[in-house]
């Protein structure tokens, strides 16, 4: 009988696992204790499971990288030239874009936008390239820095045209003229401070070299002694050296000069109209909403008349007094209270003038 089966093994008959869960059920529910240790136990393997499962912490959130911009605050990748980095982005975006509709011979499939065969794309967000002034050390993205410059040269400039190279541009307002030198957007120059200029190589890094020609002309404007005819309907340009100075008796009259267009009158030193009865000096120590045409004459009037304007000073009920406009303490001198703020402050321009006139 050794070809005979034998049942002694793990070979299970037809539905013995059906009647294990039976007994199971009916044993359990006549004993309480063995159900809550089934369940016990069930728990614990469960637990062992997830346990046992590799658990993937979360990645932080990533850092932004760069400083951030002066002027708009996003974070910028410093970079030694932004102007060609964004172009070099730029490119490779135009031919990603481009590979993306390429068949397998290499022809490019024409495939409508609004075609449901034409796989959705997500829009590259491009880096943000941003440059470092060393005179003053504030960052800058590329593009912020740029429209700055447009605006000191009086020319329109859409950001979003960063990194390219710019067609004819417009004038941002019609008549002004270009500021020249440009210096940092953002810095703060105290009175009487010069402020530090971009440099040629700055800005070519920043607009790029096909981009450079607004950029030149402007320079080139800044190295002659160009005045512009301040005359009412006149805005004759010419060049203050090419022109012989005004006949005048007057001793500080080197710097008079005549416009070859109105005939007017005009400081080529201060590039304003002629400040008759008064030197350059006096001129610029003169605030600065105070050197009109109109404003000059009554100065000089008041200087005629011998006229004095109220000291602009505030007493307080403690006795003491003081500048309206610049805060300093006033001091009596001789029956008189004079600001002792020093240069800056208009009400100390104004006495420093009338000193000098006696």
């Amino acid at each position: 009988m050794g070809n005979c089966m034998s049942n002694t093994g793990s070979f299970e008959p037809p539905g013995s696992a059906a009647l294990k869960d039976y007994v199971t059920y009916h044993s359990e529910a006549t004993d309480p204790v063995k159900a809550a240790l089934r369940r016990a136990e069930e728990r614990a393997r469960e637990a062992e499971k997830r346990n046992s499962t590799p658990q993937v912490a979360a990645a932080p959130p990533p850092k932004p990288k760069g400083p951030k911009c002066s002027v708009c605050f996003k974070h910028c990748q410093i970079s030694v030239n932004p102007w060609q980095r964004t172009k070099g982005d730029l490119m490779v975006a135009e031919l990603s874009d481009d590979s993306d509709d390429e068949e397998e011979d290499g022809s490019i499939a024409e495939v409508p936008i609004n075609d449901a065969r034409r796989p959705a794309r997500t829009p590259r967000k491009p880096a943000i390239h941003g440059f470092q002034l060393q005179s003053c050390k504030h960052y800058f993205c590329g593009a912020c820095l740029a429209q700055h410059i447009y605006r000191c040269l009086n020319l329109n400039f859409d950001p979003a045209q960063y990194g390219k190279t710019l067609k004819e541009q417009s004038a941002l307002t019609t008549g002004r003229r270009a500021d020249f030198p440009i210096s940092c957007p953002t810095c703060q120059v105290k009175p009487g401070e010069q402020p530090v200029e971009i440099s040629d190589m700055t800005a070519r890094l920043v607009l790029g070299d096909p981009n450079m020609d607004e950029w030149n002309h402007a320079r080139f404007l800044s190295t002659l002694n160009l005045i512009y005819c301040p005359h009412r309907g006149c805005d004759e340009t010419f060049d203050a050296d090419d022109v012989a100075p005004a006949p005048s008796g007057v001793s500080h009259a080197k710097s008079l000069v005549q416009c070859p267009r109105c005939r007017g009158s005009l400081c080529k030193s201060c590039k304003v109209v002629w400040h008759d009865k008064m030197t350059c000096e006096q001129y610029q120590a003169l605030p600065l909403t105070e050197r009109a045409p109109e404003d000059v004459a009554f100065v000089n009037l008041a200087l005629q008349e011998k006229w004095r304007r109220c000291p602009h000073h505030i007493s307080c009920i403690c006795g003491n007094h003081f500048c309206y406009s610049c805060g300093a303490k006033f001091e009596h001198t001789n029956g008189k209270y004079r600001c002792t703020g020093g240069a800056g402050c208009k009400v100390w321009d104004e006495q420093m003038l009338l000193d000098a006139r006696g």
